[in-house]
C-alpha cells in the first residue's frame, strides 16, 4: 500500500438521466452517513460548477473531459481515507464512467433509473419540452446519447422507491459490497448482491407531430363516415325500380300474350 493511502475511503459515483434524482439521492445518502458517524463530501451544485468549469459540455468529449477532472478529485479523496459522492453531471458515456472506475479503485456506480415518461411528466426546468421541440440539442436521453451502465453497484428506480427507500437501498448494497461494515451501518449481517442484469437502452423519443396531422387525420375520418350513408340513399331510390323489374321478369311469356296452353 502507497504511504499516506488507506483502505477506508471511497467514491459512490451516481449517473442517470436529467432530472432522475442523482442530486436528491446523494443529498440523503450524506445525511445517512453523517448520522452514522461519516465525514461525506458531495460534487454537486453550483460552486462545484464553478470551481472545476462543469455543467457548460456541448460535445461527447467536453462530457468526458469533465467525468474525468470529477474523477481526479474523487481519487484524491478517496486515497485519502474519504468518502465523496458524485452526483455534478450526467456522465451519459459508460467509456467515461468506466475511466473514472480505473483510476478511483474503490468505486460504487449508483444507476439512478426513471422512465423517460416520468421524467418527461414531472419536469420543471422545461428541458424535456425544449428538447423535444428542437430548442435544446444538448440533452443526454433525448437528443443525445444516454448509455446506462452495464454493470453498476446499486440500481434505484426514483419512479418506484422514495428517497429514504432509495437511500436504505444504496446503504445496504454498499455494505454488501464490503465499502462498509455491516457492524458500521448496524446491521446483522450483510445483505445479498443485488442481480447485476444489463438495463436496456433508454427508448427514443416520441417523433415531434405537426399541428397539421391530427387535422388531416379528423377529415379522413368524416370522409368515410360520410361514404356509407350516401351508398344507402343510392340502394334505398333504387329499390323499387329493381323489385318491379323483378315481379315482370317472373311473368310467363304466355300469360304475358293473353294465350292458352295447347293439350
Amino acid at each position: 500500500m502507497t504511504i499516506g493511502q488507506t483502505t477506508s475511503g471511497f467514491t459512490v459515483w451516481f449517473t442517470g438521466m436529467s432530472g432522475a434524482g442523482k442530486s436528491t439521492l446523494a443529498q440523503g445518502f450524506a445525511n445517512r452517513l453523517r448520522r452514522l458517524g461519516k465525514s461525506v463530501d458531495i460534487l454537486d451544485g453550483q460552486e462545484v460548477g464553478q470551481m472545476l468549469a462543469i455543467g457548460h459540455a456541448m460535445t461527447k468529449d467536453e462530457r468526458n473531459a469533465e467525468v474525468r477532472k470529477l474523477a481526479w478529485v474523487c481519487k484524491l479523496v478517496t486515497r485519502g481515507g474519504g468518502i465523496i459522492l458524485q452526483a455534478a453531471v450526467e456522465s451519459p458515456y459508460r467509456e467515461a464512467r468506466d475511466e473514472a472506475r480505473r483510476q478511483i479503485g474503490r468505486f460504487a456506480e449508483v444507476f439512478v433509473e426513471c422512465p423517460t415518461e416520468t421524467l418527461i411528466s414531472r419536469d420543471r426546468s422545461g428541458r424535456y419540452k425544449k428538447a423535444l421541440a428542437g430548442e435544446l440539442k444538448t440533452l443526454p436521453g433525448i437528443t443525445e446519447p444516454y448509455e446506462p451502465p452495464g454493470h453498476p453497484e446499486v440500481v434505484v428506480d426514483t419512479s418506484r422507491m422514495s428517497v429514504d427507500q432509495a437511500v436504505e437501498h444504496i446503504l445496504g448494497q454498499l455494505v454488501a459490497q464490503r465499502l462498509l461494515d455491516p457492524a458500521f451501518a448496524a446491521m446483522k449481517g450483510r445483505p445479498r448482491l443485488q442481480a447485476r442484469i444489463t438495463p436496456p437502452p433508454a427508448p427514443p423519443p416520441p417523433p415531434v407531430k405537426k399541428a397539421e396531422a391530427p387535422a388531416a387525420k379528423k377529415a379522413a375520418v368524416v370522409k368515410l363516415k360520410k361514404a356509407p350513408a350516401k351508398a344507402g340513399k343510392a340502394q334505398r331510390r333504387a329499390a323499387p325500380r329493381k323489385q318491379a323489374a323483378a315481379r315482370t321478369a317472373r311473368v310467363s311469356p304466355r300469360k304475358a300474350a293473353g294465350g292458352k296452353r295447347k293439350r
